[in-house]
């Protein structure tokens, strides 16, 4: 989100009472392969920054016959000569969306949708800003009304059937209408995920990635990566990309012969703390990263260089878990070189001015529709809470916990107005009051919202109690979903799916937000009182670690599962195959049936014999 991320985060650099030194481009986009995760699931997802206490909107975009995208990129004029504008081929599907309020783009409509998934199961995880070397952009300059983060997951969700045709509809887009700016963003389905790669103006890649890799980008346009150009069911890619580097002077090859996209297209020198967020990432997942040998820190505690820098890695061990990912968008480098805690100079991966989380869970053999799970957290990522919906199967929100644009309380949140005052702390003063009176609107942005505020404000004294609760919270949720994923996979594809899936998210996030209400009254009554002789403590959280009020999600559901006597889908193939123990057993039983028939057949030849 670079048109705005310039200034809100040029005034907030001096901002040390809560939030540690921001920079621009601070957005950071997981990928782990299905090898990789103890479930053998992929996950997909990012944390978004920009400003703190900024609202978000979950919702519902309803299929359409024919809609016309127009983006606000460069304001919200909608004029073809302005901004970019594309009109749709044909109808469009239903999918969901995070998107950003009008008011933070000057009154745009639909303004810039991130993430979701469309009803077929085509997911989006969208943008990670990057940037391209002046050599190359002298050559192949941005276009102003170019394809732009504003409308790409938009575009996406609406048309492609499959992730790969969303990739060569974007590939399509580009070549035409040219980009605006570089980014990078994830589109999958059930069988396949992209990483699509806005270079130039008019040049672009996507390559598919392995099972067995690990991706973190903290907005890094030089990160490495093995690919090649002539094989299309790995890579896709623009007419002129070798031709573009040549033109340009940057063109680099990697040691195999084909094309370094990183080198010959990304900038030289990464900057504003990006090269420590990837440092911060790796060292979470357990990677032997050594300073002074795989990367050097400058005089401030950041990372100035990185030895190897690549997009995907084979990571240091397998069996990642759900958590394991959503903890990896919270880490600060805790007890690292790069300790943000420690440090007021390295940024981190879990800061304070990230406005959403998310994660999409590709599993592998299940119906495209309900393959995909997204993991919603309208948070900052250091205390989150991550929600589960079936995205694609979704028809309708909770109104009250996801208001639409119209129906936030946009008072109880900090704008860019806001930020244009000479005493920064009066900036920090203002969300911690709007956090300690909290509002009346029951939208579940504003309680995370509040909650996440006073938590990074009085870390030291507050954080460890309230991740407690979180984390307790959290595992519930994650525990109970599988319970409520059998139910659904009960259900016969259609309309009892998709009340199913309306119900599940309901529920759920009812759940949630009264949970975590508790906690937000018992934090705002812990910072009101003022005595930190002790830090805070949830009584909610028991000895075990568990809650006292546990999450009824599960159990609630049971109301909405099928009967014994309801029709059940037929499985897909991958539902359908025997298990291994499965066909020792059928095999088995082949066999005794097998012998026996021969059995019958020796008697009966014998008896044929002597009538003979």
């Amino acid at each position: 989100m670079r048109k705005q991320v310039y200034k809100a985060c040029a005034i907030l650099l001096t901002l040390m009472l809560a939030l540690h030194p921001l920079t621009t481009w601070a957005c950071t986009q997981i990928y782990f392969g299905s090898e990789t995760t103890e479930s053998g699931d992929v996950y997909i997802g990012r944390s978004e920054d920009i400003q703190p206490r900024r609202l978000k909107e979950f919702g519902i975009e309803p299929a359409a016959a024919s809609k016309t995208y127009w983006g606000a990129d460069s304001g919200p004029v909608q004029d073809p000569l302005v901004n970019f504008t594309r009109t749709s081929p044909g109808p469009t599907y239903r999918y969901t969306y995070v998107r950003d309020l009008p008011v933070d783009w000057e009154g745009a409509p639909e303004p810039y949708s991130e993430t979701g998934i469309n009803e077929v199961g085509v997911s989006v995880d969208a943008t990670l800003s990057t940037g391209v070397n002046q050599q190359i952009n002298d050559v192949d300059p941005m276009v102003q009304t170019g394809l732009g983060e504003y409308n790409m997951a938009d575009v996406v969700l609406g048309e492609a059937s499959s992730a790969r045709e969303g990739v060569e509809i974007l590939g399509a887009i580009i070549d035409a209408q040219g980009s605006r700016e570089a980014n990078q963003l994830w589109i999958a389905d059930a069988t396949e995920a992209w990483c699509f790669q806005q270079l130039s103006g008019h040049q672009w890649i996507a390559v598919r990635a392995d099972a067995n890799v690990v991706s973190i980008n903290p907005n890094i346009s030089n990160l490495q990566f093995p690919m090649n150009l002539d094989d299309a069911q790995s890579c896709l890619h623009s007419a002129g990309i070798i031709q573009t580097a040549i033109d340009a002077g940057t063109l680099t090859l990697n040691e195999d012969g084909f094309l370094n996209v990183a080198r010959s297209y990304g900038l030289e020198e990464e900057t504003f703390g990006k090269m420590t967020r990837y440092v911060q990432g790796w060292l979470y997942l357990g990677e032997a990263l050594e300073p002074g040998v795989d990367y050097a820190l400058d005089d401030t505690g950041d990372v100035a260089a990185l030895a190897n820098p690549r997009l995907f890695h084979q990571p240091p061990r397998a069996g990642y878990t759900l958590l394991d990912a959503m903890h990896l968008l919270a880490t600060r480098g805790e007890g690292t070189p790069v300790d943000a805690n420690a440090n007021n100079s390295p940024v981190a991966i879990g800061n304070t001015i990230t406005c959403e989380c998310h994660l999409l869970q590709v599993r592998e053999g299940f119906d495209p529709q309900m393959a995909t799970v997204q993991w919603t957290s309208l948070s900052p990522g250091e205390f989150a809470l991550y929600i589960p919906s079936y995205s694609a199967l979704l028809t309708s929100v909770d109104g009250v916990l996801y208001p639409d644009a119209n129906g936030f309380d946009e008072q109880h949140a900090l704008h860019e107005a806001d930020f244009d005052v000479e005493d920064d702390s009066l900036v920090v003063a203002k969300g911690e009051q709007q956090a300690l009176e909290g509002t009346s609107n029951g939208a579940m942005n504003h309680l995370l919202m509040d909650l996440n505020t006073l938590a990074a404000n009085h870390r030291a004294e507050v954080g460890e109690g309230v991740h407690a609760h979180l984390n307790a919270l959290q595992t519930q949720v994650i525990a109970q979903q599988d319970e409520v994923d059998a139910m659904m996979r009960e259900l016969p594809a259609g309309e009892a799916r998709n009340a199913f899936a309306n119900e599940a998210h309901a529920v759920v996030s009812r759940q949630v937000y009264e949970s975590c209400s508790v906690l937000l009254s018992e934090v705002r009554a812990y910072v009101v009182a003022g005595d930190y002789s002790a830090p805070f403590a949830s009584p909610e959280v028991t000895a075990e670690g568990g809650l006292a009020n546990p999450l009824r999600y599960a159990e609630a559901m049971r109301e909405y599962a099928p009967s014994d006597e309801a029709v059940v889908e037929s499985p897909t193939e991958s539902e359908s195959r025997l298990s291994d123990v499965q066909v020792c057993i059928l095999c088995a039983v082949i066999t005794v049936a097998e012998i026996a028939l021969a059995l019958a057949l020796h008697r009966l030849n014998t008896r044929h014999k002597n009538w003979r």
